[in-house]
């Protein structure tokens, strides 16, 4: 997944104004919030824009999300900052990181 090709074409996806996905969490994540407890690590696969991984921060996680996409995770810092959260990014092909 490393080609130059599929990091632009996500980051086209993820350029456009707006939210792509909303900032809402996963309906089915949000559900699970009872087992979630405060200081507890979490680690967002594909998180994009953040949606997900700024709801884990906002019940009181330690986050790490992680794209494809720094265009993405650039959105996915300014949603947690407005949140008023502390949200970890990393920029990774998922095909190579470990």
């Amino acid at each position: 997944m490393s080609d130059g090709g599929e990091r632009a074409r996500w980051n086209a996806r993820f350029g456009a104004d707006g939210y792509l996905f909303g900032t809402r969490p996963n309906a089915f994540l949000a559900s699970q919030g009872s087992l979630l407890r405060q200081g507890q690590r979490a680690l967002a696969v594909a998180d994009g824009e953040g949606r997900n991984g700024v709801w884990l921060a906002s019940q009181g996680l330690d986050v790490l999300s992680v794209d494809f996409s720094p265009v993405a995770l650039a959105k996915a810092q300014e949603l947690a900052t407005e949140t008023g959260v502390t949200l970890q990014t990393e920029c990774v092909d998922p095909s190579t990181w470990n």
